[in-house]
This record gives C-alpha cells, sequence and structure tokens, in this order.
C-alpha cells in the first residue's frame, strides 16, 4: 500500500515510526482534529505508524498507538502551536498571520527536524519538552529522517 503523508518520519534503522499532515489553517478544535484524521484514514494510503500527528498553525495534535481504523477519537496529546513554531517564524522572518501552505510545512519541518536531532532538548520552547518526553515521540524518532510528501 502507498504511505501517502505530508511528511513521514522513519527511526534510524528506517522503520516508520510517525505521518504527519500539516494543515495551514487556524481555529481549530478536538472534535475537528477527530474528525479530520477520520477522514483522511477513511481515504487510505497511510500506513500503521506508532503516531500520527495533525498539525495546524494554532494546535498540534498527536494520537499514539492508534491504528488506521478510520474512527473519530480525540488526540492523545494536544499542544499550542503558536508557542512551538514562534522562533521558527522569527528566524524564517515569516510573519506567522501571513504564511502561505508549503512555507508553513518548512516551518513544521525544521521543527520536527529540530526535535529528531535533540536540539529541542536544550533550546526547549513552551511545553514542547513535556508533552515529547511523555508521549515518546523524541525518544521514538531521535536520531531518524523525514520524507516530504511521502509516498513509499
Amino acid at each position: 500500500m502507498d504511505i501517502r503523508a505530508d511528511l513521514a518520519l522513519y527511526d534510524p534503522g528506517g522503520r516508520l515510526v510517525a505521518l504527519a499532515e500539516v494543515k495551514n489553517k487556524r481555529g481549530t478544535s478536538t472534535e475537528w482534529a477527530a474528525k479530520t484524521r477520520r477522514n483522511l484514514l477513511a481515504l487510505g494510503g497511510f500506513g500503521d505508524a506508532d503516531f500520527f500527528l495533525l498539525i495546524t498553525r494554532d494546535r498540534l495534535y498527536l494520537w499514539k498507538d492508534a491504528g488506521t481504523d478510520p474512527v473519530e477519537l480525540p488526540p492523545t496529546h494536544e499542544v499550542d502551536a503558536e508557542a512551538t513554531f514562534a522562533p521558527y517564524f522569527e528566524r524564517a522572518g515569516i510573519d506567522p498571520g501571513n504564511v502561505g501552505g508549503y512555507a508553513f510545512e518548512l516551518i513544521v519541518a525544521a521543527w520536527l527536524g529540530d526535535v529528531m536531532w535533540s536540539a529541542l532538548s536544550t533550546e526547549g520552547h513552551g511545553d514542547d519538552r513535556d508533552w515529547l518526553a511523555q508521549s515518546g515521540f523524541r525518544v521514538a524518532v531521535e536520531g531518524g529522517r523525514i520524507e516530504y510528501e511521502a509516498a513509499a
């Protein structure tokens, strides 16, 4: 089966551990995230990864070990994305209020790269360290790689 996601994250051994969908959208809710995940899975094409992320401009939603059945499940973790991504927008010189979809995806990929290579362990912004550690996400992706618009 083809795996289709905006971003796919692999551990150092090449095992798929996380899929991420990036939506350049604001004003989302837990209910919206659960329905969006269900709809994406109903369309098919998503592999069974340990983690599924739905990332918007205002919220980060993460499901752990939720499988690929297209059912509405609340996320395991939900955090403020604005605080998480603020340093990345600042460094890139991008106004978060006017960011395009592709630019936002690059911001997300930069953050994920930092998570994978442990830059946040010394630079931590907001509550990133807590939920990344509690969920096991940081350990799962540490030292791995990212594929963009993955079709594997």
